[in-house]
């Protein structure tokens, strides 16, 4: 039986911001599509590279395919931090988030507001965990595919629950 553990979490701008963007192009390895599609259409550039000289209009499809091929993702990850930004000024950040406790049952949350609660707002058994991250800075711990809860305080005591709790194929130290 192991000691439970209560963290409450206040998320600042830089928390936030880094879990947005480890949860896009880690978890969610949302950087493949876009560098699929560049180096797709870097290749037909280069193709058409090829036929100048000997196809008309080659040198000019050439020069659209390369900017197409690098504007796009360029304006998908400058929409994605610019978004960011705006929903880190919505939220009013610092500002407590939840708390979580971790014991034998299970994770508990309690949202902001109703911290005082005897019942929690959610709670998950450890069996229905998908994953947990440990970073130099953080644990995510992932409830399902698409929600996660961060924890920036006393991280070495819960990844010691967790490592003990969860088996090792739901455990990613990227320390």
């Amino acid at each position: 039986m192991l000691q439970p553990i209560s963290v409450s979490i206040t998320m600042d701008a830089a928390s936030f911001h880094k879990f947005r963007s480890f949860d896009l192009f880690r978890h969610q390895k949302r950087w493949r599509r876009p560098l699929a599609f560049t180096a797709i259409l870097l290749v037909f550039s280069c193709i058409c590279l090829s036929q100048v000289g000997v196809r008309e209009g080659a040198a000019l499809l050439a020069v659209v395919l390369a900017v197409v091929a690098l504007g796009l993702p360029a304006v998908y990850f400058y929409t994605f931090f610019r978004d960011l930004r705006t929903t880190i000024k919505k939220l009013g950040l610092p500002r407590p988030f939840y708390r979580l406790r971790f014991d034998d049952a299970g994770l508990a949350v309690w949202m902001a507001g109703e911290q005082d609660r005897p019942e929690p707002s959610h709670q998950y058994p450890w069996q229905d965990l998908h994953i947990a991250y440990r970073t130099p800075d953080a644990v995510y711990l992932y409830v399902q595919q698409t929600q996660a809860y961060l924890v920036n305080d006393s991280q070495d005591a819960v990844w010691t629950f967790l490592s003990s709790t969860l088996p090792a194929a739901r455990l990613r130290d990227l320390r």
